[in-house]
């Protein structure tokens, strides 16, 4: 009985978080009841407790937000996954020589998560940390499947007009990234951005993608071809380091 009223807090206080996490603004006591389908009294117990461990916050006009300890926690998971440690300083190094923003993503609930996110000087493109991309949306859909050989999208989303939607050609473009090492996103997700991305793999299977955005000038100036390779063997560094040997070709003994 204990271990579940104990499984149920947690329940709620998930569904607080959740709840809180995908509201634009703060919520009131009455809103979060409702929307959770609690009574008033739960919802305010489960807040209490949230409040007393800042994984929320009360704000002057007694709405409720999310709390700082959130934070802390998520970036201590961004900074524990394997393509931060192989992977993250050299893109970034490289973003501030480039002037683009790098971001690395994990897949997580049908998405790409965001786990880092950097921009470069002179970028104008910020990715939000924490945010999410749909699985097949550009570069990293492209990426995603060349790498997992997981069974293509029946239907293929249009975010721009660029965007591909004809099952064919994305099935194409993801036969190319394979070949190549490294997707392109050719204002496909968002008007004027244009990026590359690349897998991280492992001897456990796939980790996730880094990927360098850019506005439209920064890539008609540089090619994709250079940004491309260049992140490709940053990935293929970072893949070699994390145990998936098949990634660098190595001449002599290490």
């Amino acid at each position: 009985m204990a271990a579940s009223k104990s499984s149920s807090a947690i329940e709620k206080a998930f569904g607080v978080l959740s709840l809180l996490r995908d509201s634009p603004v703060p919520l009131t006591l009455s809103a979060i009841a409702e929307a959770t389908g609690v009574a008033a009294s739960s919802a305010h117990a489960t807040l209490n407790h949230l409040l007393s461990l800042d994984a929320v916050v009360l704000t002057e006009h007694k709405r409720y937000a999310l709390g700082p300890v959130l934070h802390y926690l998520g970036a201590a998971y961004a900074r524990g996954t394997p393509m931060y440690r192989a992977a993250w300083i050299e893109a970034v190094n490289v973003a501030n020589e480039l002037g683009v923003t790098a971001v690395s993503a994990t897949t997580w609930d049908g998405r790409h998560l965001i786990l880092n996110a950097h921009r470069g000087p002179g970028s104008d493109v910020a990715v939000p940390f924490g945010g999410g991309v749909p699985l097949a949306a550009a570069s990293w859909g492209k990426t995603y499947y060349a790498t997992t050989g997981e069974p293509l999208p029946e239907k293929l989303e249009a975010y721009t007009a660029h965007s591909i939607v004809d099952l064919g050609e994305f099935r194409d473009a993801v036969e190319t990234t394979r070949t190549r090492g490294y997707a392109v996103d050719d204002e496909e997700y968002y008007p004027g951005v244009k990026g590359v991305s690349a897998s991280v793999t492992s001897s456990h299977g796939y980790e996730g993608l880094i990927a360098f955005l850019g506005a439209k000038v920064v890539f008609e100036e540089l090619g994709f071809s250079r940004i491309g390779e260049r992140l490709a063997r940053i990935a293929d560094r970072a893949s070699h380091t994390l145990g998936d040997t098949e990634r660098l070709r190595l001449f002599g003994q290490v």
